[in-house]
């Protein structure tokens, strides 16, 4: 059988950070000898090229402006033109989440007689039932639920799948995957030499966040529950914040980016807590750390949190159901505690930063879980099957 010709439909590529665009740059990189990728992404960034290649993959951007009316309008009619071409070449449209401006590509996609695919990548916004309140919802449905296969990356979204009515037989559950040859623990020595090269302090426990400054994800339930946290051990912690806290930057909320700087000026607190806008060196910051804590209220799968825990950190996480306990066992693998409650996060973190040998047990654990299931070559080799069973057969005979 011939190799899979797959184009990548995201909203954002590389060099622009984020989740979706980091996992699947990730996932071509595992299939890049036995898959034939392309990527069609969207971009506000006037800098970038529009025809372009990175890893030796062709990515095509088309630039929108999400706040000009105008942008929206010939970013349309640039995509209308750019993917009948693109269709062409390619067996499969992957899409990773689902938003407005993919409606006339799956369109196209199904014109064309290609098989699509989406990837569902944020509980409580583009699983098929909760799709259904955004704007244009019923087309968006209509359209995720005509795709050959969606892929729900935990159990969650399994059961929306099933609540919507999508048979089984077109759902693939297959989680993120991980780099655990890039993702791996650091010594005590090897964790000073980081720090020194990243800037951060030597001698103190270092807590790490990853994530955009929106109210979902709680960097600001982290800080205040990290500054109680301090208070009660009398342990001088020190908080890394990675992640855009560009205002202009429709995940970020300019409040809450206000806020936490203004109490961290206020207290003094600028030797202990520390802004990375931007990190593509994140093994680096996540082997230089002690903990990992992410107190979300919506995620799919957090690649973050894998990658956290590939490192070898214990992780706190936010509970959400069938989501968050699908990879951490609750005081075994790592912690969960309810979304936005500051007392409660505030008080898993003095146990670890209380606790070395707590941290130490907690991060192997979280280490050997990612090995055993969330490994990026075990989760290419799913692709890969799901790929090769959506391709035409070749013909017999003739």
């Amino acid at each position: 059988m011939r190799q899979p010709r797959v184009l990548m439909v995201v909203g954002a590529y590389y060099p622009e950070l984020a989740g979706g665009s980091l996992q699947c740059r990730t996932l071509m990189q595992a299939l890049h000898d036995r898959v034939e990728f392309a990527v069609l992404t969207t971009t506000g960034d006037r800098r970038l090229p529009v025809n372009d290649r990175i890893d030796g993959v062709p990515v095509h951007r088309v630039f929108v402006d999400p706040g000009r009316l105008a942008s929206k309008i010939s970013g349309t009619w640039r995509l209308l033109r750019l993917a009948p071409r693109l269709a062409k070449t390619v067996d499969i449209f992957h899409f990773h989440g689902f938003t407005q401006k993919m409606l006339m590509l799956v369109a196209l996609a199904r014109l064309f007689g290609r098989s699509t695919i989406e990837k569902m990548t944020s509980l409580g916004w583009d699983d098929p039932v909760a799709i259904r309140s955004h704007r244009l919802g019923r087309w968006l449905q209509a359209a995720q639920m005509a795709a050959d296969r969606l892929v729900a990356v935990n159990p969650a979204f399994v059961d929306r799948c099933r609540a919507a009515g999508v048979p089984d037989k077109k759902i693939s559950l297959i989680p993120n995957g991980v780099d655990i040859e890039r993702f791996v623990p650091a010594d005590p020595a090897g964790r000073d030499r980081l720090r020194a090269r990243l800037q951060l302090p030597a001698g103190v426990p270092l807590v790490t966040f990853v994530g955009f400054w929106s109210p979902e994800k709680g960097p600001d339930v982290l800080f205040d529950a990290w500054r109680m946290a301090c208070g009660e051990t009398q342990i001088a912690a020190a908080l890394v914040f990675i992640g855009s806290t560009d205002p202009r930057h429709p995940e970020v909320s300019p409040a809450l980016v206000a806020r936490v700087r203004q109490q961290v000026e206020r207290d003094r607190l600028a030797s202990r807590v520390f802004f990375v806008e931007r990190a593509e060196n994140i093994a680096d910051f996540l082997r230089a750390s002690d903990i990992f804590a992410v107190p979300s209220s919506r995620e799919g799968l957090s690649n973050a949190l894998l990658e956290a825990m590939a490192a070898g950190l214990p992780c706190i996480v936010g509970s959400i159901p069938m989501v968050s306990d699908a990879v951490i066992n609750d005081c075994v693998n790592g912690f969960i505690v309810p979304p936005r409650d500051v007392t409660a996060l505030a008080r898993c973190l003095s146990r670890l930063l209380s606790d070395a040998k707590l941290r130490s047990t907690t991060g192997r654990r979280a280490r050997e879980t990612v090995v055993e299931r969330f490994s990026i070559a075990d989760v290419a080799e799913k692709y890969l099957v799901l790929y090769s069973s959506l391709i035409p057969s070749p013909a017999v005979g003739g």
